[in-house]
């Protein structure tokens, strides 16, 4: 085989290609279906696997948001439960100008008819 006739030979195999005719010169034809099927799976399986790395990104950024939410409510109960502590609320009391005090015996309780 020359250079010649090979590269008449590429020639001719990128035509056909181009004019969809290749299928056909290497007999092939009958299984159009098969590869036409082949085809579809090939983009449906690539735009399944985009889908489901967006879907792993927008869960990884949630994870990072649920993470700082934590550390904000954990803060803010911190915060609460100073507030509600008995000697800082007396601090408080003080700081208002308030003469109530804690309690300095246990509740009684009245019994009623």
């Amino acid at each position: 085989m020359s250079v010649k006739s090979f590269f008449l030979s590429l020639r001719n195999i990128i035509r056909a290609i181009i004019s969809g005719e290749f299928l056909l010169r290497i007999r092939v034809d009958k299984y159009y279906m098969h590869i036409m099927y082949l085809f579809l799976l090939m983009w449906a399986t690539i735009l399944l696997s985009l889908q489901v790395d967006k879907t792993l990104a927008r869960v990884g950024d949630n994870k990072v948001a649920l993470e700082r939410l934590r550390i904000h409510h954990a803060e803010k109960e911190a915060a609460l439960v100073k507030l509600h502590s008995a000697s800082a609320a007396e601090i408080r009391l003080k700081q208002l100008g308030s003469e109530a005090t804690l309690p300095s015996e246990p509740a009684t309780i009245v019994k009623s008819k």
